[in-house]
């Protein structure tokens, strides 16, 4: 178990060496900082986030084929005032084990090289209507990270 907080000093020489990393941070500056370090070092990105009674899995992978990164997905966090925390939104309490389950199983797929990871996609799971969906992501051709990345100047 990790017991430092990742931050931007640190980030780099924790996630180095790793073969893949899953994310299911509770906030919006770890998640765009994880993502950076995965981009800038090749790493896929295993995300979940749920908020009251829904959740979001994907695999952000830009280094696999040129797949979309959390910040073509989201360039920008949202304001404070409309991204309250879960202890003040409330989460259903089975959506973070639905997710991190989904999560191992991504995970799993990508190191046994198996299957088809959710990279370019974003399974999305509502609770109250039992009801998953997929959507597509593009890759964001202007998204910085991206561009440093790949050797791109913007």
């Amino acid at each position: 178990t990790l017991n430092t907080r990742i931050n931007s000093d640190n980030g780099r020489q924790l996630l180095s060496g790793h073969d893949v990393v899953i994310d299911g941070s509770d906030n919006f500056e770890t998640r765009y900082l994880v993502n950076d370090i995965c981009v800038a070092l090749g790493i896929p990105n295993v995300h979940a986030s749920v908020f009251r009674f829904e959740g979001q899995l994907s695999v952000f992978w830009p280094a696999q084929g040129g797949g979309p990164c959390y910040r073509c997905l989201y360039a920008e966090p949202p304001p404070v005032e409309f991204s309250p925390s879960c202890s003040e939104a409330g989460v259903i309490g089975a959506l973070p084990g639905i997710f991190g389950t989904l999560q191992a199983s991504e995970a799993l797929k990508i190191l046994l090289n198996i299957g088809q990871p959710l990279v370019g996609r974003l399974l999305h799971y509502d609770a109250l209507a039992g009801r998953f969906a997929e959507f597509a992501i593009e890759t964001d051709r202007s998204c910085e990270v991206c561009q440093r990345a790949s050797g791109r100047c913007g």
